[in-house]
Order: structure tokens, then C-alpha cells, then sequence
């Protein structure tokens, strides 16, 4: 599977030909990005490069390319040694969180190499850390559980210039003969460089647990929420929310979403569209946010907004000459996702047909109603329900002006 190349410039302001000559958010280094979940196996190095070994000992590193939203980063993964054969599977972003972002990679079982289901796949997790000081990447062992079956995230420890860490894994643990839902904490610390646990958290009610018994849970993302505690959150039903995670006594609770004005349902009801594509949830400043957009036509996920004619270049088939007027309603909507920030702007990706392989994602202002900014983007092979991760990370690099002025565009090609 290969992508055309494309150019990629790091920590560099939008360009108008990418944004549209409209955009208002420009800056000499991004506070936050949208970046792809999946990495690109490149040898190509900057001031972000960091590395470490693997579990064999194998040399690995870790460079990210970066440009404001709506632009899309990405970030690329290299093994001196191995080439596209070796991965099993594309580097995947599992979690962010200030200055850190944790990934999985997946190599091909080969003698020598650890893993654990036979035949199928080694996966190594790995956190990169942007700051303080120089980016670094730290291998993290395996929870020792014997079958695990949860979802990995990141939380970061102290304030903004701690370098300190821990890897949650929330464990959904299952009891032959019983029908209830229980879920052991694993913690892994980067103080201690070691794992630790606490066994079936208590929280839920016995209607929590007809829920998730009927309906199960299936984790969509994790978000942070405070400064200790996690939302697993499944965008059909609701959030199971790991409270004081570093405390003696962490507990559950389950935080229902609200309830949708949107008919997203079949007459049967089944889901008429796929949560992923209508709705988004995030937190801050311990605030948890829902979004979910109404469609005027939910058969093409479109939406009548117009747009500022100033796109014109970028989306000329979206020009209505009678009403000279971009028209967005002949876009086709994917995944709309929040900001990162505390204000009211939405990133949505878009396509004019699904078949497309070019889409574009776009920045709306959803307090004014208004397109903010546009950027192209490739999703040629690449699947547009879990596409991007927002990360903060970018801010908590420290890169000379002179790197960041004069940082050259690099091809980088999917393999």
C-alpha cells in the first residue's frame, strides 16, 4: 500500500494555498495538532527525533511533522535495519496527553522477538516525551496479565515541567458463570520504571451493570478528565469514567451521554449512522464535552452552510453560479472532532463522494456558524473513522528559532 508523497514542513505557519487565505489562527509553532493515528515508516529525522530500543534491542525512532489545524500531522516511525515486511501492522497512536504520546508498534513474530499470541503479532508500546529538555522515547513492558483485554492510556504526573508519566490499562476482567462487568487498574510508572494493580474497582450500579451486560462497551477513545482520572468513552451509550487513578481507593463511575435530539435510528432501531460520524466527546478544564451534528440530509451526512468564497481554489466544485456562493451542503461529512482548546470549534473531514481519494478537513466555528479554515488531505487506503489524535505536545518542545525558520520540507512516502 503507497501514498503519493507529500510534502511536510515542521512547526512552519499555515500556508494560504493550504488554509485558505481567511484563516486567522497562524503561529510560528502549533499549540496543539490534529495528528494521523497511523505513522509512516521513514527514516527522515528532525529536531523532534527521539529513540530508544526495543525489547530486542533493536534500535527504534520517533520524528513527527507538524502544521496547524485543520492541516493534518503526522508522525513516522524507523528501525535502522527493517524495512515495511518487518511491521505487522502500521505504527498506531494509542493515547496523548501534555507532553507525552504513547504508540504501539506491531512487528512480525520472528525468532528471537517476544510476543504474545503465537503466529500473529509482537506489539511494543512506546512513550515519546517532547519536554522538558530534549525529545526522548522510552519503551514500556507489558502489564503482566495472562490474557489482557483493555485499552492502554497516558496520563501525565506533576505540573507542566514534570517529566514523569504512568501507563493506565484498564483490565475488563470476566468470572465463569457471572454475567457482571469487572475492571482491575493496572498502573505503570515512570518513576518506579514498574507496574502496579488494584483489583475489581467498585463504583458501578447494579443498573450500570445491566447496561454494559446488554449493550457492552466498546472504547471509541479515552479522555482525560482532572488531573487523575480517565473517560473511556463509546460514543453509543456512554462513558466509564476511572476516578483518582493514583489514590488508594480508585473507584467507577459510568456517565450516561446525553440524550441525542438527533434521530441517528432505523425504524428497527438500528443505528442509522455510525456514532463516529455524528458525534465527539473531550474534556477541559475538567469539563467534559459532547458534540453530535445534525445532518440536513443524513443520507449524504450534509450539511447547508455556506461558505466564504475565499475557498473558491480550494473547493472549486463547490461554486453555485446562480447564487455565486460555495455551497457545502454537496459535501459528504466524516468524524467531526473538537478542539483541543476551550472554545467552540469543530474539525470535520469531508469528501465531495466516498469514493474520493482526496477530502479536506474543515475548521468550523460552531458559535458563529462559520468555515474558519480548510487544508487537503490524502486518504488514499486510510480509514476516516478513527483518523487523527489532537495532541498538545507541540508546545512543550523547546527548538531554537533558527531550527524553526529554517527546517526544510521533506518527502515522506507510505510503505
Amino acid at each position: 500500500m503507497v501514498l503519493s508523497p507529500i510534502s511536510f514542513r515542521f512547526a512552519a505557519p499555515m500556508d494560504p494555498h493550504v488554509a485558505g487565505s481567511g484563516t486567522t489562527r497562524r503561529s510560528s509553532r502549533p499549540e496543539w495538532v490534529l495528528l494521523h493515528k497511523s505513522a509512516r515508516i521513514s527514516g527522515h529525522r528532525n529536531a523532534t527525533t527521539a529513540e530508544c530500543h526495543t525489547t530486542e534491542g533493536e534500535p527504534i525512532q520517533a520524528s513527527f511533522w507538524l502544521v496547524d489545524p485543520p492541516g493534518v500531522s503526522y508522525f513516522s516511525v524507523h528501525c535502522p535495519g527493517l524495512d515495511g515486511k518487518d511491521f505487522a501492522d502500521e505504527p498506531h497512536i494509542l493515547c496523548a496527553d501534555a507532553s507525552l504520546v504513547l504508540f504501539s508498534v506491531d512487528f512480525v513474530p520472528v525468532p528471537g522477538r517476544t510476543f504474545r499470541d503465537p503466529g500473529r503479532r509482537c506489539t511494543q508500546r512506546f512513550v515519546y516525551r517532547a519536554g522538558p529538555g530534549k525529545p526522548s522515547l522510552h519503551l514500556i513492558p507489558d502489564p503482566d496479565i495472562v490474557r489482557p483485554n483493555g485499552v492502554s492510556a497516558l496520563l501525565h504526573c506533576g505540573d507542566a515541567g514534570s517529566e514523569h508519566y504512568a501507563v493506565v490499562f484498564l483490565h475488563r476482567r470476566s468470572i465463569l458463570g457471572d454475567k457482571a462487568r469487572y475492571y482491575d487498574l493496572h498502573v505503570f510508572s515512570s518513576v518506579t520504571r514498574a507496574w502496579s494493580s488494584k483489583g475489581a474497582l467498585p463504583g458501578l450500579s447494579e443498573d450500570d451493570q445491566k447496561l454494559l451486560v446488554k449493550a457492552g462497551h466498546a472504547t471509541y477513545k479515552v479522555i482525560k478528565v482532572g488531573a487523575s482520572s480517565l473517560g473511556y468513552v463509546d460514543l453509543s451509550w456512554g462513558i466509564i469514567l476511572v476516578c483518582d487513578i493514583f489514590s488508594e481507593c480508585p473507584f467507577i463511575k459510568y456517565i450516561f451521554l446525553p440524550a441525542s435530539r438527533v434521530c441517528n435510528v432505523d425504524r428497527d432501531g438500528d443505528p442509522y449512522v455510525v456514532p463516529e460520524y455524528c458525534c465527539d466527546v473531550s474534556s477541559c478544564n475538567n469539563l467534559i464535552k459532547f458534540v453530535e451534528v445534525e445532518f440536513d440530509d443524513r443520507d449524504r451526512r450534509s450539511l447547508g452552510n455556506q461558505v466564504d468564497p475565499r475557498y473558491s481554489d480550494l473547493l472549486p466544485q463547490l461554486w453555485n453560479d446562480k447564487t455565486k456562493e460555495l455551497e457545502l451542503k454537496k459535501l459528504l461529512f466524516y468524524t467531526p472532532r473538537l478542539s483541543k482548546d476551550d472554545d467552540d470549534f469543530l474539525y470535520v473531514m469531508s469528501k465531495l463522494n466516498s469514493e474520493d481519494d482526496k477530502a479536506w478537513v474543515i475548521s468550523v466555528d460552531m458559535k458563529h456558524a462559520a468555515v474558519e479554515a480548510i487544508a487537503p488531505y490524502s486518504t488514499k487506503g486510510r480509514s476516516l473513522v478513527v483518523w487523527h489524535c489532537p495532541c498538545a505536545f507541540p508546545k512543550y518542545l523547546e527548538l531554537t528559532p533558527e531550527f524553526e525558520l529554517n527546517q526544510l520540507f521533506v518527502k515522506c512516502a507510505w510503505t
